[in-house]
């Protein structure tokens, strides 16, 4: 069998890594359109603890105590002032994005599976689709436009707030929603340690207050500096820092009703993107990848795989993009809740998807079926 990953992300190298190890003998291969040092992004939320949780892609590193990830269990909801505290439910895993790619990427080469950076194949028209088996499409959010096939063009829609990815060296313990009214509007932070040393904090604001604070005029350290501003206190007055390609905009859910056509399949973000107020993303990844890996496994011909795989992965993306949407829609309405109190507010933000089916529970039977292959 030869195999063809299209990006050297989570999802592309999470596939990759887990099928060579059941299937030495087949020819995978990954190709990525940036160079190797271009990984953005601070930190990301997997679920439980390494090494036992197998939603958490540090788990399949032997060397994952040297990404210095961070454990969670406390969340805490900041409002005029006031704290209002809860247990996360579950152990939630801060890691840097960086490390972790990099540390995936290493486990796909001890397995002898060749990346090649900068690759031209992501302009589709140089594919040769003939030439393999299988390609996966795992190129995130890129496949907006990159999608390689007519009939696997996305659904696509924007978010009404505008957000921002900053990282800061102030260590937030615990997972943190931090609500700001200011005289341009409602400012909402996000942060969570990654590392020793840094969190990740994430901000939104809807549309007027971006135009109103005039955000879009500033430059890079004058919007760095307006933000740290707003959130000194909860900062402990030290900086938000940026990184080279990222910027403010619109969040881009983007869905497909089938995944896969021919011998083309997508996963992770290239197949559903969901809003980073659930956390799930990389852990659609892991759990998509795995599906994938299964459906290989208990298939001896691709189309019959990818049926299995397109029958059993669509429904539970269909639940995280209702989680998501639901979720991101509660912020982009937060200004409507601002007269609440942190504890009101709090109540209102975890009751906020109680009347969907739960994703946790979808996505353990999910990945426990994708777990059940045996090395051949």
């Amino acid at each position: 069998m030869k195999i063809l990953v299209v990006g050297a992300g989570p999802a592309g190298l999470m596939f990759a890594s887990q099928l060579k190890k059941i299937k030495q003998d087949w020819d995978i291969a990954i190709v990525e359109k940036n160079t190797v040092d271009e990984i953005v992004g601070w930190g990301v939320v997997l679920p439980g603890r390494v090494p036992n949780h197998p939603a958490n892609p540090l788990s399949y590193l032997s060397d994952y105590t040297d990404i210095d990830a961070q454990y969670i269990d406390e969340f805490c909801l900041v409002h005029q002032g006031e704290q209002a505290k809860a247990s996360t439910g579950i152990t939630l895993c801060g890691a840097e994005r960086r490390s972790l790619v990099g540390a995936l990427r290493g486990l796909c080469r001890d397995l002898h599976i060749p990346i090649t950076y900068s690759s031209p194949l992501f302009d589709g028209k140089d594919l040769d689709t003939e030439a393999y088996d299988l390609i996966v499409i795992a190129n995130g959010i890129n496949n907006i436009s990159n999608y390689f096939n007519e009939a696997l063009v996305p659904d696509v829609e924007f978010g009404k707030n505008r957000y921002m990815w900053y990282g800061t060296p102030h260590i937030f313990d615990s997972m943190n929603l931090i609500f700001k009214a200011t005289d341009h509007g409602v400012f909402i932070a996000h942060a969570y340690k990654y590392s020793s040393t840094m969190s990740t904090f994430v901000v939104e604001c809807s549309e007027d207050t971006y135009h109103s604070s005039g955000i879009e005029s500033l430059s890079e350290e004058e919007a760095k500096t307006f933000i740290a501003n707003i959130f000194s206190a909860e900062l402990d007055q030290q900086p938000v820092e940026v990184q080279p390609g990222l910027q403010w905009r619109n969040f881009v859910t983007l869905s497909h009703a089938k995944a896969y056509e021919g011998n083309l399949v997508l996963i992770g973000d290239a197949l559903q993107t969901g809003h980073f107020s659930i956390g799930h993303g990389t852990t659609m990844a892991v759990v998509a990848a795995q599906m994938l890996v299964k459906a290989l496994y208990d298939h001896a011909q691709v189309n019959s795989a990818l049926e299995d795989f397109n029958a059993k992965v669509i429904p539970l993306m269909q639940l995280f993009s209702g989680h998501a949407s639901t979720s991101r829609t509660w912020f982009e309405t937060a200004a409507e809740r601002m007269d609440l109190s942190a504890g009101e507010l709090a109540k209102s933000f975890s009751e906020r998807r109680e009347q969907l089916p739960p994703l946790p529970v979808a996505l353990a039977q999910a990945l426990g079926m994708a777990l059940s292959c045996k090395e051949s």
